[in-house]
């Protein structure tokens, strides 16, 4: 059941006990504000979260390795030969006749 912020004041012991058994929501003008939840459900939360975002950054980096980026920069010169970029390249343009 939700505790307003002035019931949430007064009955604070109260509230962190019921906190231990399940989350307590908080509301001000009958909107939920915020929730109250115990050390151990906070603990356990935050290491789910992480887990999810390292899974996924390791996902993303064995993706970047097996598909790396097929190009020549890098090569050495008697490997391959330099490639030139659009702005070096001649066009229509730039060049006289």
């Amino acid at each position: 059941m939700p505790t307003s912020i002035a019931q949430s004041r007064q009955q604070l012991s109260a509230l962190i006990a019921q906190a231990q058994q399940q989350p307590q929501v908080i509301t001000n003008r009958n909107k939920p504000v915020a929730v109250l939840v115990s050390a151990d459900y906070f603990d356990r939360s935050q290491a789910a979260s992480q887990s999810v975002a390292q899974r996924l950054y390791d996902r993303v980096q064995a993706m970047r390795e097996k598909h790396a980026p097929q190009d020549d920069t890098g090569l050495c010169e008697t490997q391959a030969p330099k490639r030139q970029t659009a702005w070096q390249r001649g066009n229509a343009f730039s060049e006289t006749h």
